[in-house]
C-alpha cells in the first residue's frame, strides 16, 4: 500500500531565521578580528603585512596599489610605514583615499595631504598618489574627470583598501542614508550630514573591488557598532554584506 508524505509547511519566521543563521556564518567565515592591547601593536601588525603585499606585487612586476582612510586614527599607521619605505628600493606603489574633503593639500582637514605629511620619506620614491581632486569648484563637476583618472591610473583592484568606521557606521564619505554609488561611477559627490562640508569618495562598489580590505577601529562604541552591524542598515553592512574579499579587522581599545 502507498503512502503519502505530506508536506511540512515551515514557519515564516523560522525561514528568516534560517537565512539570517547563514547570513551570519558566511559573514564570519570571510572576516578575521584581530585584537591588540594598543595602537602601537596594531600598527606594526598592519605595516608588516602592508609591506608584504608590496613585495608580492614587486615580485609578480605589477603594481601595489591602496586606498586608504584619513583622519587621525590611522596617521600612526601611515607614519611606520614611511619608515618602513624609506629603507627599501624604489617600488611601482599607488596611493589614492577612499574619501576627501573638497580642500586644498595645505588644508589640515585634507586627507591627500595627511598622506604626504606622514609619508614623506617614501613619497615620490617608493609610493605616488593618485588624486581625487583637480581644479574644478565642486566635487559634482569633478566626478567625472576624476572617474576617468581612476580608470586610467588604478584600472585593476586594489592590493588592498584601508577603512576606518564612525561611530554611526559610515565608512569613507558613506553615510546613513545617502547613496552609496552614482550612475556607476567609481566615485561620487557626498555632503557630511552634520558639517555640511562638501567631499567625493569612492563608491562602494569601487571600494569592494580589492583583494583585501582592512578595517581599523578603536574603542568599545565602535566595536559594538561593527558587532551590531549585522542587524543594522548602515554602510558599514553594505560593505561586510557585499565584500567578496576577507576582511581583516583591527581592533584596539
Amino acid at each position: 500500500m502507498d503512502s503519502a508524505i505530506d508536506s511540512i509547511a515551515i514557519p515564516q519566521q523560522v525561514k528568516t531565521m534560517n537565512a539570517n543563521a547563514m547570513t551570519n556564518a558566511n559573514l564570519q567565515s570571510k572576516t578575521q578580528f584581530h585584537s591588540f592591547e594598543n595602537f602601537a601593536e596594531l600598527s606594526k601588525s598592519l605595516v608588516t603585512e602592508w609591506v608584504n603585499l608590496i613585495d608580492s606585487a614587486t615580485a609578480a612586476q605589477r603594481p601595489a596599489s591602496f586606498a586608504l582612510a584619513g583622519g587621525s586614527t590611522p596617521a600612526p599607521i601611515y607614519r611606520e610605514l614611511d619608515q618602513a619605505l624609506a629603507q627599501r628600493a624604489p617600488s611601482d606603489v599607488r596611493l589614492t583615499a577612499t574619501d576627501e574633503r573638497w580642500v586644498h593639500d595645505t588644508d589640515p582637514q585634507s586627507n591627500e595631504g595627511l598622506f604626504k605629511k606622514c609619508l614623506p620619506l617614501s613619497y615620490g620614491k617608493q609610493w605616488n598618489l593618485v588624486s581625487l581632486k583637480n581644479a574644478a569648484n565642486t566635487p559634482e563637476v569633478a566626478m567625472e574627470a576624476i572617474n576617468e583618472r581612476l580608470h586610467q591610473q588604478l584600472p585593476a583592484r586594489f592590493s588592498a583598501v584601508l577603512l576606518g568606521m564612525g561611530a554611526d557606521g559610515h565608512i569613507a564619505s558613506l553615510f546613513p542614508g545617502a547613496p552609496l554609488e552614482a550612475d556607476g561611477l567609481d566615485c561620487l559627490a557626498a555632503v557630511h550630514p552634520q558639517t555640511h562640508q562638501t567631499r567625493i569618495s569612492l563608491s562602494l562598489p569601487r571600494l569592494l573591488q580589492s583583494e583585501k580590505i582592512w578595517l581599523v577601529i578603536t574603542g568599545n562604541e565602535k566595536r559594538q557598532v561593527f558587532e551590531n552591524a549585522l542587524t543594522s542598515n548602515l554602510p558599514i553592512t553594505n560593505l561586510l554584506k557585499q565584500a567578496q574579499c576577507r576582511i581583516d579587522v583591527f581592533w584596539c581599545p
